[in-house]
């Protein structure tokens, strides 16, 4: 079995759908996984879809959030230890490290891109599914210009134009990704938004850093939902987002100090877990072996009843 864009990718669309048949005949769920930012839903009866993106608004209940599977950040920039903040400071201290800055040409290069993609998905050449027609970089900036501006809290960001401010070499790639976790060891919060698909990187990385993310939704899934309490954290709704920076101040003012810092430590606990790659399949097994045993279940007290 491979990820569903090989199938697409290769035109073996008809392997898929003998995979799919087979596993209807015997009436299973056939479980699927698609990798990268632009997710495919397939044509298919009875399956389960993981993927990184996905809009909630188009779940239709078969469709799960996989969390992106990233290298445990202690060893190497934290000496394996949480970075935790024991006293909890006035005002939430928020950080931010990334592609954040983007002007009105941003929004008329990703117009233009998701524009194209319509015009090939018409066409039939693009078998993923499309994206939200914005600029979710260009909204990125716009919360980061926001939180700036407020002086209910306190922030601490580095704005780059480009990914990984256009690094090429891998040397240079070492030092922003030191500069990035330097950022989470100096903040308590950090801004968790969407990037080209419809999930964040970063929401991982700071829940495995023990930060307190602040989770601004794009009509998105997130792993877990029926066991994870995401609403632990700030959550706030893109159409919210002018009021990000209020809404986190009422959130970190209702916290008292021992709950400021056992909220650190329930975001890195969720991660490992959850959210790490062991602690993910951990519990992905146990999905579908209590569905296995419930099942069996079921068919042994029919045979009992019919004995009866």
């Amino acid at each position: 079995m491979y990820e569903l864009g090989y199938y697409y990718k290769k035109k073996k669309l008809d392997v898929l759908q003998r995979i799919n048949k087979e596993s209807n005949s015997h009436d299973k769920i056939l479980v699927c996984w698609v990798k990268g930012d632009q997710g495919i839903t397939p044509s298919l009866l009875n399956f389960h879809l993981y993927r990184l993106g996905g809009y909630k608004s188009k779940n239709k209940g078969n469709q799960f959030s996989v969390p992106v599977f990233i290298k445990d950040p202690l060893p190497e920039f934290f000496n394996d230890i949480i970075p935790l903040n024991k006293n909890k400071p006035e005002k939430p201290v928020i950080g931010f490290c990334g592609q954040g800055k983007a002007g009105v040409e941003k929004v008329i290069i990703d117009l233009v891109r998701g524009f194209k993609n319509r015009l090939y998905k018409y066409a039939g050449k693009y078998p993923f599914d499309l994206e939200a027609l914005s600029s979710s970089t260009y909204m990125r900036s716009k919360i980061l210009d926001s939180l700036e501006a407020s002086p209910l809290v306190h922030t601490n960001f580095i704005r780059h134009r480009k990914y990984r401010a256009g690094t090429t070499s891998e040397t240079a790639k070492k030092e922003s990704t030191k500069a990035f976790f330097k950022n989470m060891a100096e903040v308590d919060y950090i801004v968790c938004y969407r990037g080209a698909g419809n999930f964040s990187v970063r929401l991982f990385e700071a829940m495995a850093s023990g930060k307190i993310p602040v989770i601004i939704t794009s009509d998105n899934n997130l792993p877990f939902e029926d066991r994870i309490q995401w609403g632990r954290f700030p959550i706030i709704p893109e159409k919210q987002w002018k009021k990000t920076a209020q809404l986190v101040a009422s959130f970190h003012d209702k916290l008292s100090n021992e709950e400021f810092v056992e909220l650190q430590m329930t975001s890195r606990q969720l991660w490992e877990d959850y959210l790490s790659y062991k602690g993910f399949f951990s519990h992905w097994v146990d999905r579908y072996i209590s569905t296995q045993a419930k099942t069996n279940l079921s068919v042994e007290e029919m045979e009992k009843d019919k004995r009866k």
